[in-house]
């Protein structure tokens, strides 16, 4: 008999409140692209989509009235939207999973990761579900690329027990600090060093130059690993790492 496959929700983190880039998860990518599937969150909405694994996208956003347009945005992308409170971001996850309908499975994205690896994602969601994790995270990839796979029942009792602010800002560190309570599995991942090296989040205005000019230059499907994309780029200008990677992650 088979078995039915484990339905894995995707949920996106986002804000447009940033200090460092106001509005970043809205801003086209590359710098002169057009269209709402060229903005920031439209491409990890695309990454996210191009998975295998994945069942449903949501993006879990708040309930300011400054992400009106971020919850606009999400809904032109055709995916779910979520909104909750601004600091209770473990809250607000709860509350998504329980929009989303039936699942086991999370995946953990930010609105400001738009290169997440579709092939990743799938490795990752693979092993957690072999593993029979409560969490899983990867280690190995570029800042910005790592992935967190979470199961629902892991999630909803987190969001039960959790107090520290830092514990509901962050979603994850409850679990993370209680292996007693949560199987927790580490997945090593492999790219080339000098991938592993860069800086492919966006935080900075410097973060968003380089991400810029990987999209244009690369295309916006190019993956980590492909000899002939981004290690060939890096190899013909090792230049590029230097763009952001004086930036300090927050």
């Amino acid at each position: 008999m088979t078995l039915p496959t484990p339905r894995v929700v995707a949920l996106i983190q986002a804000r447009l409140g940033s200090s460092r880039l106001p509005g970043k998860s809205r801003l086209p990518l590359p710098l002169d692209a057009a269209g709402d599937a060229h903005t920031i969150l439209g491409h990890v909405v695309r990454r996210a989509r191009q998975a295998a694994s994945i069942s449903e996208v949501i993006v879990a956003t708040t309930t300011q009235p400054l992400d009106d347009e971020l919850a606009a945005l999400g809904e032109r992308l055709n995916i779910g939207v979520f909104r909750g409170d601004e600091h209770d971001v473990l809250g607000r996850f709860a509350g998504a999973l329980a929009q989303a309908g039936p699942a086991e499975v999370v995946v953990r994205l930010t609105a400001d990761n738009p290169a997440v690896d579709p092939a990743f994602l799938d490795a990752a969601v693979a092993h957690h579900l072999a593993t029979g994790a409560a969490y899983t995270h990867t280690t190995g990839l570029p800042l910005g690329t790592n992935i967190e796979v979470i199961s629902a029942t892991a999630l909803h009792r987190a969001h039960a027990e959790a107090t520290q602010p830092d514990e509901r800002e962050h979603v994850t560190p409850y679990l993370r600090r209680h292996p007693e309570l949560f199987q927790l599995e580490t997945l090593p991942l492999a790219v080339l060093p000098a991938v592993a090296a860069l800086r492919l989040t966006v935080d900075y205005p410097s973060d968003y130059a380089l991400l810029s000019l990987l999209f244009s230059t690369l295309g916006p499907d190019f993956s980590l690993t492909d000899p002939a994309g981004l290690p060939a780029l890096l190899t013909l200008h090792p230049w590029l790492s230097a763009i952001n990677g004086a930036n300090v992650q927050r």
